[in-house]
């Protein structure tokens, strides 16, 4: 994108600035971009995030990494402030059954594309 304006003013929207990866004009505002980094929009750098989690969760040593820490803040959970434990157990298996959710809705999703 050398040689092309990043910016631009627009008599209604105001300053807007184009993002150099995905070409998308964004008002200069912290909704879109973070304070003094104008290198990439959020969206992109959210997007950038997402591949990298997903990318990282391949690694099987980072997988056993990380269930090994989520047992030692549980066993420190049950220690330390029990009280919380249940909450802790809730709120687990609440994000297991909305993954759960989103992979049936997205395997039917797929299956009624394919006509089965």
């Amino acid at each position: 994108m050398a040689g092309q304006f990043r910016l631009r003013l627009s008599l209604i929207d105001g300053p807007e600035l184009r993002c150099p990866h995905c070409a998308c004009w964004y008002p200069i505002d912290t909704e879109h971009w973070e304070k003094n980094e104008w290198h990439m929009c959020l969206a992109c750098k959210r997007e950038k995030a997402r591949l990298y989690a997903k990318l990282r969760q391949r690694d099987a040593e980072y997988r056993t990494n990380k269930a090994e820490a989520s047992r030692r803040y549980r066993n420190w959970l049950k220690e330390v402030a029990p009280q919380y434990l249940s909450a802790y157990e809730r709120d687990k298996r609440s994000r297991n059954r909305e993954k759960a959710r989103e992979r049936r809705a997205l395997l039917k999703e797929v299956a009624l594309e394919h006509g089965r």
